[in-house]
């Protein structure tokens, strides 16, 4: 089935045990008595092993946990392109801390892949005009929203960074304290 599954067993094996990971091999289903015969055997004997079209171990697939990590996957797939599409429309380090939290590091490697180059300071708040527009928007949609803190509120504010070509920290900052107010 595995032509090197073997050769993956033993070299897994060989690099837990130099590094004194013995409790790794014994989860792995290998007895001390194994383990002490496999740092014994040479390198031609080792070769022979990893070379056997017998396989010393059978492959048992968890079904619900290959399917829990698909599932997982998938989820952080769906946050990573949300992540991205918020610093494609100016969120800041402040921002996905509070609903992700990322650390600046994170951050800052992320808006490196996408291409972002990122002015040192503060970013600029909305104008009077944009605050007007802001308003009126948030007026029409925030009973649509249980919280500005989910992801639901996140996707609402990036809408209207969208619609309106406002940066989305401006955006955030706007209407946080509109929120607030709300409660």
């Amino acid at each position: 089935m595995l032509d090197n599954l073997n050769k993956v067993i033993l070299d897994h094996i060989v690099n837990n045990i130099r590094e004194g990971n013995v409790n790794t091999c014994h989860h792995l289903g290998f007895s001390t008595a194994e383990l002490s015969e496999i740092q014994q055997l040479s390198i031609d004997e080792m070769y022979d092993i990893a070379q056997s079209k017998v396989p010393i171990a059978a492959i048992n697939i968890d079904h619900s946990a290959f399917w829990k990590m698909v599932k997982m996957a998938q989820v952080n797939s769906q946050e990573r392109m949300i992540i991205d599409r918020a610093l494609l429309l100016g969120a800041s380090i402040q921002m996905l801390n509070a609903y992700f939290g990322l650390s600046t590091t994170k951050v800052s490697a992320r808006r490196s892949l996408l291409g972002i180059r990122e002015e040192p300071g503060r970013k600029a708040t909305a104008t009077d005009e944009q605050k007007t527009l802001l308003w009126e928007l948030w007026c029409q949609h925030k009973g649509s929203i249980q919280s500005l803190e989910s992801m639901e509120g996140l996707e609402l504010l990036m809408l209207f960074a969208e619609e309106t070509q406002i940066n989305l920290t401006a955006i955030w900052r706007a209407v946080e304290p509109w929120y607030r107010n709300k409660k």
